[in-house]
């Protein structure tokens, strides 16, 4: 998960997270570059001198004479000497608390954060105190880095099933808590009850009562709260010998819950905000709009002066996951604005399942990713004999006759961040077991087919060429033949497309320039080529989603790709500020009439506008998603009759055909592009075979008079 990096290569954007300013090993995890502490002698580190088989995390108790102490009042009664005995062990605690912690691991020098020392030395949980495991020491870093970063308002983790976070989260509100002074911490989650009972009550009220005396400070209320955890002096009665109210030496800090609404904490300042299981909060409190009002708890003016943690296996994208999807593509800590900041203000992380997946980790806490030569002891006490990736691919091929069970398990145990977003496939119109199969094959080509880049005039209305660009509004599958592009054909004066025959294309366009807020739907285009014995048949050869600044400079785009592939193209006549573009440059020629097999069956509907055909008919939409239907049937994912792999190979477009709503479709820009190509290339409905049977051969005349 983590690798090293030369720190020169960053300047400034590495993240030191060392307490003492010192600068060691440099890592990078979920695009961030962050500064290890730098290792201390080998000598101080603890295990050594072991064995190196025998060095590994060890939970030290605390000696026993400690161990009866439940206060520190009880602990300031006890004998001078004796506190002076167990002082240096009790600041030794305090400074692993505050420093973090170095252990040699299977002969390797190993740090892990004072949060993550902390949970795995001092907080005890439903199972006990937990074992150390390799990828939780990745996302403890990936926190230190969060909180010691100036720019970020904290971590956002997406996660598989049973990966411990909910116990992390909760370990960082106690530990953070039990020693800041005059601060709120506060907890939401899916519903109130589930902060409540889950977080609140079993998790962080639990661990606390765990602690040893010299962590717990003053707590005030009950010892089994319900609502909060307050470390406040309790309050005192006014009597006649104690007629004042002094203030003692309470934190006055809080952790508390609130129900699940957009506003819970709003006009409050908080130190430390959880979101448990945000990509399940559904309407109308989904995650999306209840992060943009939490994170101003979180911020004072222009300084962050407080973190959050946001953490969750991913919903259906109709019940919350959507909404996730979003935040979590506006966390991208590659992508930032003028301050430095990503959109959402947190950094984004996701570890694989077979890397965080139960009793697949080795006595030192490693994932067992890969199948081993021989049996490994795991932590569990258990022989591991295959590996964690292995045995999640054996669920999955056991349940490919269920493909809804198959896309749930694959969205529970995600092994990339696609997998994570899957959506449901109960109510799809489309096969998405198929076109999963597709986009996971597509993931694993090498080459990639799919080149980006962009088409520009090399001599204008004469020659387009394409320049590769991993920035550019363009992806191509497939290029014509250098004597194939950009031919030249005129008929009756007017510029048509030379390869009618050999393909078509499908636009979603728009008539409005961008708008401010940089809303609005994109433009989008397809190309396709139909059945052929030159060319590569019933393929998608083109993609295109952007949507430039100025739309005359996305109708220039759609002009060129079609020049240079000599393809026509079919759109939507409800937007004809293309066609009025194409027609003002020459090229209305290469947009499609509408075709003969779409037209209704009572010719006086159509309207004055021929170019194109209607958004809005009932029998067009149907027509639409039928042709995509029948695509995806055919030459997506694995063929049935021939068992090859369908050739589409654009996982942008097949994840938007994953999320289709056929009553929310102008949503969805590359479904409809795609679907117009797809309508483009159908043949003309062939005539009804004439019935001899019922032919007149003789001519009938009428006698008058």
């Amino acid at each position: 998960m983590n690798s090293l990096v030369n720190i020169e290569e960053y300047d400034d954007l590495a993240i030191s997270i060392c307490p003492k300013g010192t600068q060691g090993e440099i890592v990078e995890l979920g695009g961030l570059v962050i500064v290890l502490p730098a290792q201390p002698p080998e000598k101080e580190i603890e295990g050594y001198g072991k064995p190196v088989d025998m060095q590994m995390w060890e939970r030290k108790a605390m000696p026993e004479e400690l161990s009866r102490i439940r206060s520190m009042d009880e602990w300031s009664e006890m004998p001078r000497e004796f506190r002076q005995r167990f002082s240096t062990y009790v600041e030794e605690e305090f400074r692993r608390r505050r420093e973090g912690f170095w252990f040699f691991n299977d002969g390797e020098p190993t740090y892990i954060t004072g949060r993550h020392y902390m949970m795995l030395q001092w907080t005890k949980m439903d199972i006990g105190y937990p074992s150390y495991l390799q990828f939780q020491k990745d996302i403890y870093l990936h926190m230190a880095a969060c909180e010691a970063d100036a720019r970020c308002i904290g971590q956002l983790y997406t996660k598989c099933r049973r990966s411990g976070y909910t116990n992390i989260c909760s370990a960082v509100l106690l530990d953070e808590a039990t020693q800041v002074k005059d601060k709120l911490l506060g907890i939401q989650s899916k519903t109130g009850k589930d902060a409540q009972e889950n977080i609140f009550m079993k998790k962080v009220v639990q661990m606390f009562r765990s602690y040893p005396f010299f962590f717990k400070p003053i707590q005030d209320g009950t010892t089994n709260p319900r609502m909060e955890l307050a470390f406040r002096e309790p309050s005192k009665r006014i009597t006649k010998k104690n007629k004042t109210s002094q203030r003692g030496e309470a934190l006055n800090t809080v952790i508390n819950w609130k129900n699940t609404t957009n506003n819970a904490y709003d006009g409050e300042k908080l130190h430390i905000l959880y979101l448990d299981e945000a990509g399940k909060w559904e309407k109308p409190t989904d995650i999306r709009d209840a992060w943009r009002i939490q994170r101003t708890c979180l911020i004072v003016g222009r300084k962050i002066v407080g973190k959050a943690m946001v953490g969750s296996t991913v919903n259906p994208m109709d019940k919350g996951g959507k909404e996730y999807k979003d935040l979590w593509a506006d966390s991208n800590p590659t992508e930032r604005n003028s301050n430095g900041r990503t959109r959402s203000g947190l950094y984004r992380l996701f570890i694989p399942a077979y890397e965080s997946l139960e009793g697949f980790f080795d006595l030192y806490g490693r994932p067992v990713v890969d199948d081993p030569d021989s049996p490994i002891p795991g932590l569990d006490g258990e022989d591991i004999t295959i590996g964690a990736k292995t045995y999640l691919k054996n669920e999955r091929n056991g349940l490919k006759h269920d493909p809804s069970e198959l896309n749930e398990v694959t969205r529970q145990f995600p092994f990339s961040t696609d997998e994570a977003f899957r959506d449901s496939i109960d109510g799809s119109i489309f096969n998405i077991g198929k076109i999963y199969q597709q986009i996971e094959y597509n993931d694993d080509l090498f080459p990639n087919p799919v080149v980006k880049g962009n088409f520009v005039w090399r001599e204008k209305d004469k020659e387009v060429v394409f320049s590769a660009d991993p920035n550019g509004r363009f992806k191509v599958a497939w290029l014509p033949p250098t004597e194939s592009r950009n031919v030249r054909k005129v008929e009756k004066g007017k510029l048509i497309p030379p390869f009618p025959n050999f393909g078509v294309g499908g636009v979603d366009s728009y008539d409005l320039d961008a708008t401010m807020d940089g809303r609005g739907s994109k433009g989008a285009l397809h190309l396709y080529n139909k059945f052929s014995m030159d060319r590569p048949s019933n393929m998608f050869v083109l993609e295109y989603s952007s949507r430039p600044d100025l739309a005359k400079i996305f109708y220039e785009d759609v002009l060129m790709a079609a020049f240079f592939y000599g393809y026509p193209i079919l759109i939507e006549n409800n937007k004809y500020g293309i066609a009025r573009y194409f027609e003002s440059r020459g090229y209305d020629g290469y947009l499609m009439d509408r075709p003969k097999h779409l037209m209704p069956s009572n010719k006086s509907g159509i309207g004055v506008k021929t170019k194109g055909i209607p958004s809005n008919s009932q029998d067009i939409i149907h027509s639409h998603a039928q042709a995509i239907e029948a695509f995806v049937h055919d030459h997506v994912g694995i063929n049935g009759e021939s068992g090859n792999m369908g050739k589409m190979y654009f996982n942008e477009t097949l994840e938007d055909w994953i999320g289709f709503k056929i009553d929310k479709r102008t949503k969805f820009d590359l479904t409809i592009s795609s679907g117009l190509a797809l309508l483009a290339a159908q043949k003309q409905k062939q005539k009804e075979p004439s019935n001899f049977s019922e032919r007149k051969f003789f001519r009938r005349h009428k006698v008058i008079g």
